[in-house]
């Protein structure tokens, strides 16, 4: 569905096998994966550290959080230039997370999800 443009069914999808099958780590990466395309990074974040905990070596599952982990960082940097615009040791960091930010986009959904 999501190879379909249909995110919001596969989003759903992924939801209800989640509930069905809480244990496969696969459905948590597909559906942060989803949420992370949205720009939704914190509940993104939380379904790939449930990933990581279900399957403690899911190297995909990791790779996804550490490119959630560099997008929120931004976020959280650029919040804190807006705060405080004289932070003058924050803009390299900032700068560096926005050059992360260029190749940091979680990978697309498997299509390995074992029900």
């Amino acid at each position: 569905m999501a190879g379909l443009g249909k995110n919001q069914d596969a989003t759903k999808e992924l939801q209800l096998l989640i509930q069905e099958f809480p244990e496969l780590p696969e459905p948590y990466n597909n559906l942060a994966v989803l949420q992370a395309a949205a720009q939704r990074y914190a509940p993104a974040r939380e379904a790939l550290e449930m990933a990581v905990k279900l399957n403690p070596s899911y190297a995909l599952a990791y790779q996804n959080l550490g490119d959630v982990y560099v997008q929120l960082a931004g976020q959280a940097y650029r919040q804190a230039l807006t705060l405080n615009p004289e932070n003058v040791p924050l803009r390299p960091k900032l700068k560096a997370v926005q050059a992360l930010q260029s190749t940091a986009t979680p990978a697309k959904p498997s299509a390995n999800t074992r029900p």
